[in-house]
């Protein structure tokens, strides 16, 4: 019963990485998309840069304005840096594994 179960895992396993492997066909191209769809993605792209500089300037201002946040956002970086350098290394791997 054991080898029953084994060998029809194996052969599902062997199965789906086969069909797997017929559907990755790299031999098709996809076919080329519209001019007016990547004129559309290129504008949205660009609208998409203005808004995130323009936000990146806002916070920039208001840093610049109030040393007081900045102070702090240095602060809370720090910390998490500290954090993140202690539990480093308590969890660094150590090569116990014989060569």
């Amino acid at each position: 019963m054991k080898l029953l179960i084994c060998g029809s895992m194996a052969a599902l396993i062997l199965l789906s990485g086969v069909s797997w492997a017929q559907t990755t066909d790299t031999t098709q191209t996809a076919p080329q998309p519209p001019a007016s769809w990547v004129a559309f993605q290129q504008q949205e792209h660009a609208k998409s840069l203005a808004f995130f500089k323009q936000l990146n300037d806002d916070k920039q201002a208001f840093l610049k304005a109030n040393p007081d946040v900045q102070a702090y956002l240095n602060q809370i970086r720090g910390l998490a840096q500290a954090r993140a350098k202690a539990w480093k290394a308590a969890h660094q791997k150590t090569s116990a594994t014989p060569s």
